[in-house]
């Protein structure tokens, strides 16, 4: 019989991009004049939830979604590829590219599961070679954002059933890979981290790292070399 592939996932926050992409986003839209400076507040408040483990995903969602509908998503594109060479670009290191190119290369299946919207990600994506997205989808119609999801936002709980969903559209399910292995610095994503055969985090916030040490979880740091900065 032939060899079965593995499955390796990335999240995309904080573990293939050292940032956060949504903060990073609405940063970059207020000093392009695009976003009022009042948003940014909001942003903080968001982000100490996200931190505490008690972030309302439904309405950090729709406070980002509502960013997009002033302009049609081929307006959009421009702005969004701007951002990603001047503000992404630098915040990938050579050992994040490095560890989607090596499991490329082995013959994995690989993908990015993240809660971050797809429009915001794809663009980010672009810079791994684009690998397949399985993220928050963002509601189109007519060439314009309605400032809605499309699904249930691919967070937390969800990630899981956003990847079987993902697969099952392929014609395929977990049980076709030899191992599953998914890459995440989050406590927030330890459902999908507790379902793959081999979890990793990668620069893991402290309650993820506890429970990794305590599990013997395999640990790992891709932040960027600031030495010198």
């Amino acid at each position: 019989m032939p060899t079965r592939p593995d499955l390796t996932l990335f999240d995309l926050d904080h573990t293939l991009l050292d940032g956060d992409s949504n903060q990073l986003w609405l940063a970059w839209l207020v000093e392009q004049g695009v976003a009022p400076p009042a948003r940014l507040a909001q942003q903080a408040d968001f982000y100490a939830r996200y931190q505490a483990g008690t972030l309302d995903i439904d309405a950090y969602l729709a406070f980002h979604l509502s960013l997009l509908v002033e302009r049609d998503v081929a307006a959009w594109l421009p702005l969004r590829d701007a951002f990603v060479a001047a503000r992404i670009a630098p915040r990938i290191s050579d050992a994040a590219r490095n560890a989607v190119a090596v499991h490329r290369e082995r013959g994995d299946a690989v993908a990015v599961v993240t809660a971050t919207h797809d429009f915001l990600a794809a663009g980010i994506l672009a810079l791994f070679g684009s690998p397949p997205l399985v993220a928050t989808r963002c509601e189109v119609q007519a060439g314009r954002f309605t400032g809605r999801l499309v699904g249930v936002p691919c967070f937390a709980q969800a990630k899981p059933g956003c990847v079987r969903d993902w697969l099952a559209a392929q014609g395929r399910d977990w049980d076709d890979f030899a191992a599953v292995r998914f890459y995440s610095d989050s406590a927030n994503d330890l459902p999908l981290l507790e379902a793959v055969s081999h979890p990793v985090v990668v620069d893991a916030d402290a309650r993820l790292d506890a429970i990794a040490r305590g599990r013997g979880w395999s640990r790992l740091s891709w932040r960027l070399d600031v030495t010198g900065a």
